[in-house]
């Protein structure tokens, strides 16, 4: 395998090859998705043919052999580094499509769901070396990524179709909390009857609906003001 490599597909002509296609597959995919960022990333790959054009006059004009296969080398990442960025832009295009889609027919679960399935995987692809630097745990930093940045493109979407609704409601917490009530057998028939209608009434009063909804934004946006401000101080004891 490693020989293979090295007498066919790390030689200067195989390299300067597949990179023609590949910016051949480059244009396409821009000419077939128009693509949101795609002044930024032909801006990207003229710097990336300028790269692999020096990489190949070196390799040209060098008698040092180890210059040589440095610069058949440097063609080679490149090469890979082209891949990565077609990949990205279909995951993209996908999670993209997905969105519109979504802010259409936002009663459509399957399409929620599509959308948080393939934002998930652009994220991925698209953070995965940020993680890997990052200090933490790379799991921890993209579930991070996913849970900021599909949200707010998901409302970012909605806003564009004119839909002004927030993801995470108090309709969202007396569904849930429904939801495992029904469910769990922990909790004794006679109780059950008890706090259904006390769930359905704590959703119901209009104050408290807009108090959740500003703890539940805070809670996503800006947890800090959480944790800082004084209603969350314990009472005092009474004396």
């Amino acid at each position: 395998m490693l020989d293979f490599m090295d007498s066919y597909l790390l030689t200067p002509y195989v390299q300067a090859v597949l990179f023609i296609i590949l910016l051949g597959l480059f244009w396409l995919q821009h000419r077939k998705f128009k693509l949101a960022s795609s002044g930024f990333s032909w801006l990207r790959t003229i710097i990336l043919l300028l790269l692999f054009l020096y990489f190949g006059w070196n390799w040209t004009t060098s008698i040092s052999r180890v210059i040589a296969r440095f610069s058949v080398l440097g063609m080679f990442f490149i090469n890979i580094y082209m891949v990565y960025n077609l990949m990205l832009g279909n995951l993209n295009e996908k999670y993209r499509l997905a969105l519109d889609a979504y802010g259409q027919n936002i009663a459509n679960k399957g399409l929620q769901e599509a959308v948080w399935s393939s934002g998930k995987k652009y994220v991925y692809a698209r953070y995965f070396f940020d993680a890997l630097f990052s200090g933490y745990s790379p799991g921890n930093f993209l579930k991070g990524v996913v849970s900021r940045q599909v949200p707010a493109d998901i409302q970012s979407v909605l806003g564009k179709h004119g839909v002004d609704q927030e993801l995470i409601t108090t309709g969202n917490l007396i569904a849930f909390l429904m939801h495992n009530l029904n469910q769990t057998q922990e909790v004794p028939q006679e109780l059950k009857n008890i706090l259904v209608p006390v769930v359905k009434q704590f959703g119901e009063h209009a104050w408290i609906q807009e108090q959740v909804n500003e703890f539940l934004r805070l809670a996503l946006q800006d947890p800090e003001k959480l944790y800082q401000s004084s209603w969350t101080e314990p009472a005092p004891e009474a004396k």
